[in-house]
């Protein structure tokens, strides 16, 4: 079944005894790892309780296909539901199946990144009568002032509407991320406040939103080759890899070629990234906007096929795999020009 947002709340903290498993799948993997916690909290008491829970992953189900069935299966020493963590992607769907339809009460949370709707793991747990299926998309606005209000109230703080608007605009789009950086400010304030100022939170979160693999795309859109190479330098020292950021510079120009058809169509940039599924984070319209007014649609389908080339040679070991994607981004932002 497919849970809407009101309901996963209540969800998450019960998610009743008929229910086998969840798939918690999504591009805020923050989020999906929030979510996957609480729920296993919420049937087994903690994540790392030995008699009460277990994780597998793809190659645990590759060598054994009864294994996540049977951990399901399995009865708690001392009593107790069962909490059965499965990390991984479409491989998992066989052994998930075999799990729906086993003997037990023990629940089966699969963790999942980005999955599209024809993902098999997405229509098991969507259709079967016993499993239900969560996605975790980036906080919006409304959703990340109530991440920021309930933290800050949980700790005793307020906070001003300019610091408010502070923190929503940087703290990046993974809710870990965000979580830790409210955390490090609660601890900043230890002793002082109640209010949070805007000058208190500028001391402590930064620009969240502007390193990684999101700086990089963020270059392409704007045709930035010194902020690309920025960027680049500084996500290679995060640790982001040449294929993971030319995968996700796909996903970015394949949405905007998707846009690019609307407004050929006659429909006005801001509606087109408003139509595009799932939504635009909002932090990131204007960027979409103006890419669209920029970029041309033969340009976008000539950056596609300029990614798809860098990725082929990569996996095919024709050079460094850094260097590939280096001067495959390069070509790209002077694309705009």
């Amino acid at each position: 079944m497919k849970l809407s947002g009101r309901q996963i709340d209540s969800f998450l903290d019960d998610p009743g005894n008929a229910v086998a498993a969840v798939l918690i799948y999504g591009p805020d993997q923050g989020l999906v790892r929030e979510r996957a916690d609480r729920i296993m909290r919420a049937v087994a008491g903690s994540t790392d309780d030995p008699f009460r829970t277990a994780t597998v992953n793809e190659q645990d189900v590759a060598d054994d296909a009864e294994r996540l069935a049977a951990e399901r299966s399995a009865m708690a020493f001392g009593g107790g539901r069962r909490a059965v963590r499965a990390d991984g992607g479409d491989r998992l769907a066989p052994a998930v199946e075999r799990a729906l339809a086993a003997e037990g009460d023990g629940l089966v949370i699969i963790v999942a990144g980005d999955l599209t709707p024809r993902a098999k793991l997405r229509k098991i747990c969507e259709t079967a009568p016993n499993a239900a299926a969560i996605p975790c998309y980036a906080d919006d606005a409304r959703a990340m002032e109530q991440v920021i209000r309930d933290t800050l109230s949980s700790a005793g703080l307020t906070i001003g509407r300019e610091a408010q608007a502070h923190l929503a605009a940087n703290l990046g789009n993974d809710r870990l991320i965000s979580r830790r950086e409210l955390e490090k400010l609660v601890l900043y304030m230890q002793g002082a406040g109640p209010e949070v100022t805007l000058a208190d939170a500028q001391a402590c979160v930064g620009d969240n939103a502007g390193r990684g693999t999101e700086a990089v795309t963020r270059a392409l859109a704007s045709g930035d080759v010194a902020g690309l190479l920025s960027a680049y330098a500084s996500a290679r020292d995060l640790g982001e890899t040449a294929v993971g950021m030319l995968r996700a510079a796909q996903r970015m120009f394949q949405r905007l070629h998707l846009a690019a058809g609307d407004v050929a169509r006659g429909t006005r940039p801001e509606q087109a990234v408003d139509n595009l599924r799932p939504p635009v984070f909002f932090k990131e319209k204007p960027l979409f906007i103006n890419a669209l007014r920029s970029w041309a649609p033969g340009r976008l389908g000539t950056a596609l096929d300029v990614l798809t080339e860098a990725e082929r040679a990569c996996k095919s070991g024709l050079g460094p795999d850094e260097v590939i994607c280096e001067r495959a981004f390069i070509r790209l932002a002077r694309l705009t020009r």
